[in-house]
């Protein structure tokens, strides 16, 4: 199901807690991407299985084993069967065959109330009181310790912590620097849970919007040699309705972004499309998750400005290779920011991570250093990357202005 919607029939086996086959496809267009199958919306018995555990939270969670183990529940595939694979991220939700009586109005985590005990079980790492287990907790990504919770004016709001202590900064800096240089970002604050220092971001999606992460886009690949990620990457989501600059643009700000703030976990999940399930527009997912920026958890003596291996586009299959500086030079669209502003950057950072009394002054002050020696080195790559245009430029005739730009 999708919301309301009717989208395809699969048979399920409780017992072993796997898809076994594909049934009648109702709704060709709103099979998730994640089960497309050769770049096609035919789910096969396994792409349903990658699916539907792509929806639980991984085993490498922060205190999962614990809440397993005090709770008497085998799996996480378990939860997954209990909350009928409801979730904050999307519309999907599966209905058994012999329940016509559930209604998406009234089971939705959009706008129903859910109890949040597994959450707080999660994020202290074991508890045997974990409540009702049909809440969006059981649906969310990632290893480090999250949880949902409905604020008093019913905003659902996620709660993030981390494990050096620095990643709730790092989200709030990513979003304050975003919004300097006019990126799309999600809003991060600080907050406080059980004893954590954590970060808070409220729901981006509306009432009638999905997520598609990118690792379900990447179902839709075609084949092709890491040099081309990037246009791989673009070719899949035009095919998916998205407008081909547009999406470009968006590539070329977490690019820019996640260089400036030296985040090494882009990972395919940490950004993607979002899909309004009704009509079925995309537009480009705003960037969230930046918690692995700033040199997080590096020794001060440690933390400078050579190459390192970033994400998502690798230069080889593994991702083995440092390929930074490469992805860096990926980007297109220089005008997209004013670099002026970077001169900002080294303060933001600063006055942030001041107000965390668990971050060193010395650890502080390395990370604001190599960070003004940063911004110096981008304004240097971005103009031997604008260097050749401004060549190609004045062979028609432009004279350069005192500023060395075309006239």
């Amino acid at each position: 199901m999708c919301g309301d919607r009717p989208v395809m029939e699969f048979e399920y086996s409780r017992s072993g807690g796997y898809a076994l086959r594909a049934g009648t496809i109702h709704d060709p267009a709103r099979v998730p991407v994640g089960m497309w199958v050769d770049s096609k919306p035919e789910p096969t018995g396994e792409s349903i299985n990658r699916w539907w555990r792509s929806r639980g939270i991984p085993a490498t969670r922060d205190g999962l084993g614990a809440v397993l183990a005090m709770s008497g529940i085998a799996t996480t595939a378990d939860l997954l069967d209990r909350c009928l694979g409801l979730s904050l991220s999307d519309r999907y939700w599966v209905r058994p065959i012999d329940r016509d009586d559930l209604e998406w109005s009234n089971i939705n985590f959009f706008h129903n109330a859910f109890d949040e005990r597994l959450g707080r079980s999660l994020f202290q790492g074991g508890s045997s009181h974990i409540g009702d287990v049909n809440t969006p907790d059981v649906t969310s990504a990632g290893d480090l310790p999250k949880r949902w919770i409905i604020q008093p004016d019913g905003t659902r709001s996620l709660l993030k912590a981390g494990r050096t202590g620095q990643e709730p900064d790092n989200e709030v800096i990513a979003s304050r620097v975003a919004r300097l240089l006019g990126i799309g970002h999600v809003e991060y604050r600080i907050g406080r849970a059980q004893g954590r220092r954590v970060s808070v971001c409220d729901e981006m999606l509306g009432d009638d919007e999905e997520i598609i992460p990118g690792g379900q886009i990447m179902s839709l690949f075609r084949e092709g040699p890491n040099a081309e990620r990037k246009e791989i990457w673009l070719d899949a989501c035009e095919r998916l309705g998205a407008d081909r600059g547009i999406e470009e643009g968006a590539v070329d700000d977490f690019l820019f972004l996640d260089f400036l703030l030296r985040d090494t976990d882009r990972h395919y999940n940490n950004f993607g499309l979002i899909r309004n399930v009704d009509t079925l527009a995309v537009r480009p997912a705003p960037i969230f998750d930046s918690g692995e920026s700033l040199w997080n958890g590096m020794d001060p003596d440690l933390m400078d400005n050579t190459d390192y291996k970033a994400k998502p586009f690798w230069v080889d299959d593994w991702g083995d290779r440092e390929n930074a500086f490469w992805q860096f030079d990926l980007i297109r669209d220089w005008d997209r920011w004013d670099l002026s502003l970077l001169d900002e950057v080294p303060g933001i950072i600063h006055d942030q991570l001041a107000t965390n009394r668990r971050i060193a002054p010395a650890v502080t002050d390395a990370i604001t250093g190599t960070m003004k020696e940063r911004i110096g080195m981008i304004r240097e790559r971005r103009d031997a990357a604008t260097a050749p245009l401004l060549a190609n430029t004045l062979r028609f005739g432009d004279e350069p202005s005192e500023t060395g730009r075309p006239r």
